[in-house]
């Protein structure tokens, strides 16, 4: 579902790299971030997203844009180059986003399904999967002139029997972050489903990529000749979805590029000389003390140790290649079955890794824009505390603070960047809003 947006986003993500004048060098900097998911559990698995991930990240790079390319990522990862893609695009004349790959609708909300997604719930859907509108916020966040969203992710829907829908904006899903020069891109119209393609790449990434680098035409007509493309190539069936606004004219393309640059960022192989992180973590209660101070690449072995331990098989090839040494290792299901224990500190777990992913100095709760907090983590801060980590929230999207005292303590930090006198929060954010106001009052 989400491959539907995703094309479209795609096509929003080529206009709004065109920021430049058609005859200007790019004087700026222009960033990308490429992430493409192919390699789900089988029944599930995509054919065309990471290539067109990687040939919409040579395009972009071929146009000056330091692209960073993530393949067959897991929710961690995604956050970990979501969160280093702000700081490199910020004030930049560029910044684009492009994701193809499953995304669905759930329950009124959007989202992105790394790799490692379980297909067979939705109950931790926000500890599994990638909210959307974190995308939106996170290019709104880098304040660059052009900024371009781009979802080729709807080309099928595998989760609709369990009332899963197409990647959308629902009826009742905020607007947008208020940015001007910011365009959001579906690969298909609302509520459809993107087809895949016969060849190579689907009829979005191609339309995409047969037009992206024509010097003379500017975001609107790169826009126009890729929905049309994609018309043609689906007889009809397919139509491509824009949102956004824009104030003047923008180029992609420009006479004389400067060169760009493709880094792909990956998952962290385990360490091959650790068997099992925690031996007991099936039957005994993790805590904070023995999580606290684990890189990403033993979290995530924890993590993924526990599901191995009940025979989980992996679409990961080095998590596959890792566990196969033990002899204890006897893979069977996709869906494993997990104890109380083991849930909870699967839980546990994940909450480290997407922690750990996050920028820490000044933040009270340096997550709070990605996971719902808890009553408890909420009522243990005093009053003052608790202002200024439901302020931390706005800070982090660029609020302008009327107030001294919240405009001098967050001016401390690298991370704040001032610009709107007000900003749209996350569904998550707000909910984080909303519970720590309760323990103000």
């Amino acid at each position: 579902m989400l491959r539907n947006r995703s094309h479209a986003v795609r096509l929003l993500a080529i206009v709004s790299l065109a920021i430049a004048e058609p005859s200007a060098a790019f004087a700026a900097a222009r960033n990308a971030l490429v992430i493409g998911n192919s390699s789900y559990r089988p029944g599930y698995e995509l054919r065309n997203p990471v290539a067109d991930a990687r040939a919409v990240a040579t395009s972009l790079s071929q146009l000056g844009f330091a692209v960073t390319l993530v393949e067959d990522t897991d929710l961690a990862t995604a956050q970990r180059a979501l969160d280093a893609f702000v700081p490199a695009a910020t004030a930049g004349d560029a910044a684009v986003i492009y994701y193809a790959g499953h995304g669905a609708m759930i329950d009124g909300r959007s989202f992105l399904l790394p790799v490692d997604f379980s297909m067979a719930t939705f109950d931790a859907v926000d500890k599994e999967a990638l909210d959307a509108e974190r995308l939106m916020q996170a290019l709104s966040s880098t304040h660059s002139s052009f900024k371009l969203l781009i979802f080729d992710a709807c080309r099928n829907n595998p989760l609709e029997t369990r009332g899963a829908a197409p990647l959308q904006r629902g009826a009742d899903a905020p607007p947008p972050p208020r940015s001007e020069n910011m365009l959001i891109a579906f690969s298909t119209t609302q509520g459809a489903t993107a087809l895949d393609g016969a060849g190579d790449h689907s009829p979005f990434a191609e339309g995409l990529i047969r037009h992206i680098g024509e010097t003379e035409t500017d975001v609107d007509g790169l826009m126009k000749k890729v929905s049309s493309f994609v018309r043609n190539r689906t007889d009809g069936r397919q139509t491509v979805w824009i949102e956004g606004s824009m104030t003047k004219a923008f180029f992609l393309a420009a006479a004389t590029p400067s060169a760009g640059t493709v880094t792909t960022l990956a998952p962290p192989d385990p360490t091959a000389s650790v068997e099992l992180v925690f031996a007991d973590s099936d039957t005994v209660l993790l805590t904070a003390d023995r999580l606290a101070g684990l890189d990403a690449a033993t979290l995530r072995l924890a993590r993924n140790e526990i599901f191995a331990r009940r025979g989980g098989r992996f679409s990961d090839a080095a998590l596959t290649a890792h566990f196969e040494q033990y002899a204890w290792y006897r893979p069977t299901t996709f869906e494993p079955v997990l104890g109380e224990i083991e849930r909870k500190n699967v839980e546990l777990i994940r909450s480290y890794e997407l922690a750990a992913s996050a920028p820490q100095a000044g933040f009270i709760f340096a997550d709070s824009d990605r996971r719902l907090l808890t009553p408890e983590e909420v009522e243990a801060l005093d009053k003052g505390q608790l202002a200024f980590a439901r302020n931390e929230i706005y800070a982090r999207r660029g609020r302008k603070f009327v107030k001294a005292e919240f405009r001098d303590y967050f001016s401390q930090f690298s991370w704040y960047k001032p610009q709107f006198g007000e900003v749209e929060l996350t569904f998550i954010e707000q909910k984080n809003v909303d519970l720590i106001r309760k323990y103000e009052k």
